[in-house]
């Protein structure tokens, strides 16, 4: 029983039906409202009067009757007196027209009584009909003509704790606010980039102390003697012209003789 208990609380559909359980519960023991009215018994019948070893309640039976009536003990203040019980002679009282449950139950010669009329007065009369003692519960001072037993008043709390259990476990996860995606790199992550070597080829060495880059020479300016390529002769100089075409009639000039 105490691990199913713990069941329930310890999980999110536990928590509903406990919930669901409360509020029925409280719904039902609400209904149970209703008028309470007293019926009198006057002195004059056969009653046998007993108390319980064990609950100390006084328990009332008249003579072939199968309805019994219960003086609770912690409904009297003072409480009921035994020695008022063994000296009256009759008795009369007041009692409620529904019944309680008994706990314990009642065990008789002819079986177990579990319901009883509550006693909310009663009166112990010796044999001259002389009152020797009368006690009355707070409720029926309070109410000697009946009343109405709203147990609205006790249930509503039931059902109120079942709708907040309930309610919450129902609803809570709905707005739990969900774990962010980790924004560190995690290359088996979906959506991540795959991994790409740098634009070298090589794998990334860590940082390296820098370096002067080393650039090619100043390639040589055109025109300066000994600079590559070499300087081409410029046109109009003696001997540099390109061979030209002979003109028909005349002789192929030589150029200056030595």
């Amino acid at each position: 029983m105490v691990r199913l208990a713990i069941l329930l609380l310890s999980r999110r559909w536990g928590l509903i039906i406990v919930g669901v359980l409360l509020v029925i519960g409280g719904v039902i023991w609400g209904l149970t409202s209703h008028q309470v009215s007293y019926q009198s018994r006057q002195q004059g019948a056969n009653y046998h009067l007993a108390t319980g070893t064990q609950s100390g309640n006084l328990y009332v039976n008249a003579d072939g009757s199968s309805d019994y009536f219960a003086a609770f003990k912690g409904d009297f203040n003072p409480p009921i007196s035994q020695s008022d019980i063994d000296n009256a002679a009759s008795i009369s009282f007041v009692a409620r027209t529904d019944t309680s449950t008994l706990d314990p139950a009642l065990n008789t010669d002819t079986g177990t009584v579990n319901d009883a009329h509550k006693i909310e007065k009663i009166v112990f009369y010796d044999k001259n009909n002389q009152v020797i003692a009368t006690y009355t519960t707070a409720e029926y001072n309070a109410n000697p003509n009946g009343f109405y037993d709203n147990e609205w008043l006790k249930s509503i709390w039931l059902v109120l704790v079942g709708l907040l259990l309930g309610g919450a476990a129902l609803l809570l996860p709905m707005f739990a606010k969900k774990p962010q995606p980790n924004a560190g790199f995690n290359m088996g992550a979906p959506g991540a980039q795959p991994y790409q070597p740098n634009a070298y080829g090589q794998p990334y060495q860590g940082p390296q102390s820098y370096q002067q880059p080393q650039y090619p020479a100043q390639p040589p300016v055109y025109g300066q003697p000994g600079q590559y390529p070499p300087q081409q002769p410029a046109y109009g100089q003696p001997g540099q012209y390109p061979p030209q075409p002979p003109v028909y009639g005349q002789q192929p000039y030589q150029g200056p003789q030595q």
